[in-house]
């Protein structure tokens, strides 16, 4: 048997020496096919190449011909003479490169006839021109021979071109094949060489499998034996740490009424040891005291049972006198090896929460009149606020009138005799008188914050913040300050008054704060994300699309705390009461005002 499998191993390994040396040999006759159809290849980019050159240098000498018919200047003669210096260089390269190309050879010596006739034409222009006049070279141009011969030199370029192509294409395709032949060839020997290596490998391992395979079946057999009587003991020593560690009071106890096990839990709670309570009536005595055979009762009737069962809340009693309320959860777990049913009961000490519940019910008996206390107490607050509000609001109205009044008179009767810049002194104090009653309105709705909620529209940032440079304009002028608005600015959801007040504010803040040098505010709106979520979520779309949106379209609008920002590095909070003006990002960029 070692005889023959040693035979078969040096019969594998010669054979596998052959074939290495024949694919050896294969592949660097097919190496040495695909360097020669490459070199063919570069050789034929070559060709095309010098033709291209030929042509071109006609090109710039015709480029030379018309520059110098055109002005007389001899400067425009320069890619002229370039290309005589140039033409019988590349030609004489052309005839090199094609010399093993018959065809080609025959097409090159037309070719060289059709060029000398190309640049006689072109000598013969540019001595007329420089003999005698532009006419007399125009004469010869107009005649079209010169144009003939380079069309017949650009047709035979073509041809010649096209031939090369071809050449190009058939050895571009004898390379590809000789790669894909010594690709086969090769992947076929390593193939085979592969598949003889695993053959020796076969050989050798089997033997030393079969040897091996009885030895290792037995270790296994053992093994796993050793295996399995150390997995049940962690598995029963698991089991019991389980039950002492647990952080809930668990027993253990069979149908007779033994008591098999408590936990240190159980123990802890109830104040009693295994040693006291070994049986179940044991337990309820000491537990339960004259209610001990009701709960006997319901603990026997757990043994009869095969699934989870929620015994419900018992009263105990424990060691030290002290009462609990155990909310209780028992199982069957099968029968033990004497045949006795086996259950495990657990408890949870449920007498604080018990405790809780009972304080959060006396709160709420009294919680309900110490709202209505606090509610009274707040609208007492508001009506005062609001009173408040109405009788400044008067008190400002009455001198404001007067003065709207004097300024709209003096336009009306005195207009004549004021000039222009009086002119817009008077209407400036009537559009002032104007929006000071507006914000003495304002002031009234401002009042009525807590108890009404503000009516919100769809306003174009743009006009909000040209609105509130108008009113600005006489401060921006006394401080030379400088306004930039980066427009287009979003579309956003807010109550107008109170927005445009706010970027009056916000613009006004940034002018004031800047000192020793003329202001420069910046006002542009950026998007950024916040959390959606939070109290008012429902209540905010609704106010979207009572303003005109899309049904549907949900704005997210959090509840968050914004900072609005405007001018050099100012960052102002503006709040309104309990409402904050807000912004958030909407669909198609646009901002939530809120």
């Amino acid at each position: 048997m070692k005889k023959s499998l040693t035979k078969q191993i040096t019969a594998g390994i010669g054979l596998a020496l052959t074939l290495l040396i024949a694919n050896a040999a294969i592949s660097y006759h097919h190496t040495q096919k695909i360097l020669e159809n490459e070199r063919w290849v570069s050789h034929t980019h070559r060709v095309l190449t010098a033709l291209e050159a030929t042509l071109s240098t006609l090109k710039d000498a015709e480029t030379g011909q018309r520059g110098y018919l055109l002005t007389g200047e001899e400067r425009y003669l320069e890619p002229y003479q370039r290309a005589i210096a140039s033409i019988n260089e590349q030609f004489a390269n052309l005839q090199q490169l094609t010399t093993n190309n018959y065809p080609q050879q025959q097409q090159l010596r037309k070719l060289k006839r059709a060029i000398d006739s190309k640049l006689a034409e072109i000598q013969e222009t540019i001595e007329l021109r420089r003999s005698r006049n532009l006419e007399a070279a125009l004469r010869v141009v107009k005649t079209g021979r010169g144009k003939q011969i380079m069309g017949g030199i650009r047709q035979q370029v073509a041809a010649m071109t096209e031939a090369e192509n071809r050449l190009l294409q058939l050895r571009s395709e004898e390379s590809q094949a000789s790669i894909n032949t010594a690709m086969l060839t090769f992947t076929a020997a390593t193939l085979a060489d592969l598949l003889l290596m695993a053959v020796v490998y076969y050989l050798v391992k089997r033997d030393r499998t079969l040897r091996d395979r009885e030895e290792k079946q037995q270790n296994q057999l053992l093994e796993q034996l050793d295996r399995d009587r150390q997995s049940l003991a962690l598995t029963e020593e698991r089991f019991r740490r389980a039950i002492l560690d647990a952080p809930l009071p668990i027993m253990l106890h069979a149908q007779d009424g033994e008591i098999l096990q408590i936990n240190r839990a159980w123990t802890e709670l109830s104040g009693y040891e295994h040693s006291e309570i070994p049986t179940i009536e044991d337990w309820t005595e000491k537990a339960y005291g004259n209610r001990k055979s009701l709960v006997q009762a319901d603990i026997d009737r757990l043994h009869q049972l095969n699934d989870r069962v929620s015994e419900g809340e018992y009263i105990i009693l424990t060691a030290s006198g002290e009462t609990q309320i155990w909310d209780f959860y028992s199982a069957h777990l099968g029968k033990l090896s004497d045949g006795r049913s086996l259950v495990i009961s657990t408890a949870i000490d449920v007498t604080a929460r018990k405790q809780a519940e009972a304080e959060i019910r006396m709160l709420n008996t009294t919680l309900e009149r110490r709202v209505e206390v606090r509610t009274a107490q707040l609208q007492a607050a508001n009506d005062e606020l609001e009173a408040f509000t109405y009788t400044v609001a008067h008190d400002l109205r009455a001198p404001l009138r007067g003065m709207q009044g004097l300024a709209e008179a003096l336009l009306e009767d005195y207009r004549d005799n004021l000039d222009d810049l009086g002119q817009e002194y008077a209407q400036q104090i009537v559009n002032s008188s104007e929006q000071l009653e507006e914000l003495i309105q304002d002031l009234l709705d401002y009042s009525r914050l807590g108890t009404a909620d503000l009516p919100l529209q769809i306003v174009e940032l743009d006009y909000a913040v040209g609105e509130a440079v108008k009113r600005l304009k006489t401060e921006i002028e006394k401080r030379h300050a400088q306004i930039s608005i980066r427009s287009p600015l979003p579309a956003a959801i807010a109550h107008p008054v109170t927005l445009i007040q706010v970027i009056v504010n916000s613009i006004g803040n940034a002018i004031k704060f800047v000192e020793g040098r003329e202001p420069q505010v910046q006002v542009w709106a950026e998007e950024i994300e916040i959390p959606i979520g939070g109290v008012g979520e429902t209540e905010t779309a609704r106010e979207w699309e009572r303003a005109g949106a899309p049904v549907g379209a949900v704005p997210p609008c959090p509840p968050p705390s914004p900072i609005v920002g405007v001018g050099e590095n100012a960052e102002l909070p503006v709040t309104a009461s309990e409402k904050t003006i807000a912004s958030c990002p909407l669909p198609a960029k646009q901002s939530v005002f809120g």
